[in-house]
């Protein structure tokens, strides 16, 4: 990437308590926290607790009520929504990817 823009690597984990990222409890997690650089949303919330709608709503910018994912058995592509997350990225020159279970794709 050209310039001096940040990386940005954005881990979400489910099903996690408050105080679950701990050295004892999520070693890995928590010593990639505690690297050089690296931001912690330790006050971050979720407007629901199953995954499909709050990465929805992560990645779209609207409640779970607006974008339509309210459990695991609705399916949506991203390309309903005109802007998402990885789009603006995109629009500013970012590469971005997906890995693992995101259920948006």
């Amino acid at each position: 990437m050209k310039g001096s823009r940040p990386h940005i690597l954005l881990l979400i984990t489910d099903q996690f308590r408050y105080d679950a990222v701990s050295p004892v409890i999520t070693p890995n997690l928590h010593a990639f926290e505690e690297s050089n650089g690296t931001t912690a949303f330790d006050r971050a919330y979720t407007s629901t607790p199953t995954c499909t709608p709050a990465r929805a709503a992560l990645l779209t910018g609207k409640s779970p009520w607006a974008h339509g994912l309210l459990g695991y058995s609705t399916y949506t592509s991203c390309t309903k929504y005109p802007t998402t997350l990885p789009h603006v990225l995109g629009y500013n020159g970012y590469r971005t990817v997906a890995v693992g279970k995101n259920h948006f794709g």
